[in-house]
């Protein structure tokens, strides 16, 4: 088996667990919540952190409310860039193979209810009070959000490890003198 299929099965594996658990929690939530109802997991954080069913048609955070036919066209071309993207690396670090993975399971997650129910299933709540909150979120939402951040922290970390590869080697442009242009 070459590297580039190891490399691509990993992110598919990543993916997999994440819609797994995306759609066992929701599962949940659908099984034991009606719409709008909500539960306290954890009494001592309700209703700070609390399992509230909530349906959403828009894209995260509750924006672009109504899209559904849109962010699934957006949510199809996310995971086939990511798995043809994935297949195609040789050599790739590992924290950018799992951020994939966590984007490639969030996407698949959040396409799966657009087109089972035309919506969005958001249950996780966490708020200080009725004026201050986050947005109800899956763990699709939060799959992606981090695999997002983590990406970009990668290439954070990647840039700044070739740029002090770059000073310290003394073969680079950078360090060479400048020819000598006399006559």
């Amino acid at each position: 088996m070459t590297n580039r299929i190891r490399l691509g099965i990993l992110v598919l594996l990543i993916g997999a667990a994440i819609l797994a658990a995306d759609r066992l929690t929701k599962l949940w939530v659908l099984n034991n919540l009606a719409l709008y109802e909500d539960r306290a997991l954890i009494p001592a954080l309700y209703p700070y952190l609390r399992v509230f069913h909530t349906n959403n048609t828009g894209v995260a955070f509750g924006l672009f409310r109504g899209g559904g036919s849109l962010f699934a066209v957006v949510n199809v071309a996310a995971i086939l860039a990511i798995v043809y993207y994935a297949f195609r690396q040789h050599h790739v670090s590992l924290l950018t193979l799992i951020s994939l993975g966590l984007v490639l399971g969030g996407a698949a997650g959040n396409l799966v209810d657009r087109v089972l129910y035309g919506h969005v299933i958001d249950f996780i709540d966490v708020r200080y009070s009725d004026s201050v909150y986050w947005p109800t979120f899956n763990i699709a939402d939060s799959a992606v959000v981090v695999g997002v951040l983590l990406l970009l922290l990668t290439v954070y970390l990647e840039e700044r490890a070739a740029g002090r590869e770059a000073e310290e080697d003394p073969a680079t442009v950078e360090n060479q003198p400048l020819p000598d242009h006399q006559g």
